[in-house]
């Protein structure tokens, strides 16, 4: 028996009302990965030939959100920011900032977006997979050279989003994405060190510095707190 067109269409409205039902459950995330480490608390003050100031350089703000109250200009739930300096009087800057809760309109600031909002400029640009011990692969991240006025920066970080460590926003999406297909809401992390240098001539030295301190922070850590820098402790 053939089918009136009426018919037909309303049969096509009802299957994809369905599937879009269906598809709204399965990728509604019903768990979190959130982590309640307070990591001012066990970010170490000293570690291995590196000891925080007690006044810190000035850096790239990172502003703390209200308990529940996050939003696109404050999206984290905690940020630690220090200087740190070893027995040569070389300094690292180091930035923390976690987030409980990532959705696709609410997500990590991605570090060269905020340096070029600020009047940055960038020279370099690299993806790079920054050491870890433990793991002979590294941990997918970036770093940049960033000039503005007399003041130039190293910078090199990485973004955890729950077991990822996307380069990209397209990627966050992506992996947002499949963790709520998975029933899941991931946490995130910003791990970022700098380093104000002379000149680009210096930036190769300093950016080796950011990988050892990076590498020695996290094995250093309490294993809880490291699992917040990675997604799984070294």
């Amino acid at each position: 028996m053939k089918l009136s067109k009426a018919l037909a269409m309303s049969m096509v409205i009802s299957a994809l009302m369905a599937a879009s039902s269906v598809a709204a459950w399965v990728v509604k995330p019903r768990q979190t990965m959130e982590q309640s480490t307070p990591l001012e608390d066990t970010v170490p003050q000293a570690f291995g030939d590196w000891k925080a100031l007690a006044s810190g350089y000035q850096q790239m703000a990172l502003s703390v959100a209200a308990d529940g109250q996050r939003s696109e200009e404050q999206p984290y739930d905690q940020v630690v920011m220090r200087t740190y300096r070893n027995s040569h009087g070389e300094h690292v800057m180091l930035a923390l900032a976690y987030a409980k809760q990532q959705q696709q309109e609410l997500k990590i600031h991605r570090p060269e977006i905020c340096y070029k909002a600020q009047g940055y400029e960038a020279t370099e640009h690299q993806e790079l997979d920054l050491p870890q011990a433990g793991n002979a692969h590294g941990i997918p991240g970036q770093r940049f050279f960033m000039t503005s006025g007399n003041r130039r920066e190293t910078v090199s970080y990485w973004i955890r989003i729950g077991s990822d460590y996307p380069r990209s926003g397209t990627g966050a999406r992506l992996s947002i994405l499949e963790h709520g297909l998975h029933g899941i809401v991931p946490d995130a992390i910003l791990v970022r060190v700098s380093s104000i240098v002379a000149g680009a001539d210096d930036t190769a030295a300093a950016y080796e510095r950011q990988e050892r301190f990076l590498a020695e922070l996290v094995r250093a850590m309490p294993a809880p707190a490291a699992r917040l820098l990675v997604a799984a402790a070294p």
